[in-house]
């Protein structure tokens, strides 16, 4: 079993907590338990890798491998592929950004960047496009310059400014179950061409959950037939 903790703040009982969690996996699966912590923080000299106690001659030690964010060289992180190593260079981006806004605004257009050029399948830039939003956060002005500078990059790099719009205006819509089935629909115009009207009339169909879904793969669509595909496969899963 593999037991991974997330720690981006400095606790004075987080080496106990892992042992805790550790003893509670193997009590419950009754398998050998791998503990590893990921430290996100930004103290250079919080390193806890074990916990354990020894009294009247019994001994219990649990010593855990630690991957510390801030060691990891950010030139390697932004040549990997990989895209828990864009991931980690937002983490860093927010820390080292905070209190300084412009700074905020261009790391994020210049990550973005990068994203579209390790060609990402669609879905990995859509993930990766909302945790950045997430952790890059900007005032309402400046998050505005932000997406329109992005948009600009989109049409650089790729001839198109589809995950922007599409990001801003799913986002926005939310909510409001009327324009939610516009927007889609638009949507789906601009990616496979006008929609027949039995075909629109089956989009504007579908619940909010299902638009939300939809709303989640059409980008991936290059023709009519992928939607009807989708369509008919959700229907089904509907029905059962």
């Amino acid at each position: 079993m593999i037991h991974i903790e997330v720690q981006s703040q400095r606790e004075a009982v987080f080496a106990e907590r892992m042992f805790r969690y550790s003893a509670q996996i193997f009590d419950r699966e009754r398998r050998p338990v791998v503990s590893l912590a990921v430290l996100g923080d930004e103290d250079l000299t919080w390193r806890p890798d074990r916990f354990g106690y020894a009294l009247w001659g019994c001994e219990l030690v649990l010593r855990f491998p630690t991957v510390k964010l801030r060691d990891l060289d950010p030139a390697v992180l932004e040549v990997t592929r990989n895209p828990f190593a864009v991931l980690t260079l937002l983490h860093r981006d927010a820390q080292e950004t905070r209190g300084n806004p412009p700074e905020r605004l261009r790391r994020k257009v210049l990550r973005y960047r990068a994203l579209l050029r390790h060609g990402y399948s669609a879905s990995d830039v859509r993930s990766l496009l909302r945790l950045m939003e997430h952790l890059l956060r900007l005032d309402p002005e400046l998050a505005n310059q932000a997406l329109e500078q992005m948009r600009q990059v989109e049409v650089e790099e790729t001839g198109m400014d589809t995950f922007v719009t599409s990001f801003e205006e799913i986002g926005e819509a939310r909510g409001r179950i009327e324009g939610q089935r516009d927007l889609i629909t638009r949507l789906l115009s601009r990616k496979v061409g006008a929609l027949a009207p039995e075909l629109q009339a089956h989009v504007i169909a579908l619940s909010p959950d299902q638009l939300l879904s939809l709303s989640e793969v059409l980008l991936d669509f290059t023709s009519q037939a992928d939607l009807i595909t989708w369509l008919n496969q959700h229907a089904r899963t509907s029905d059962a």
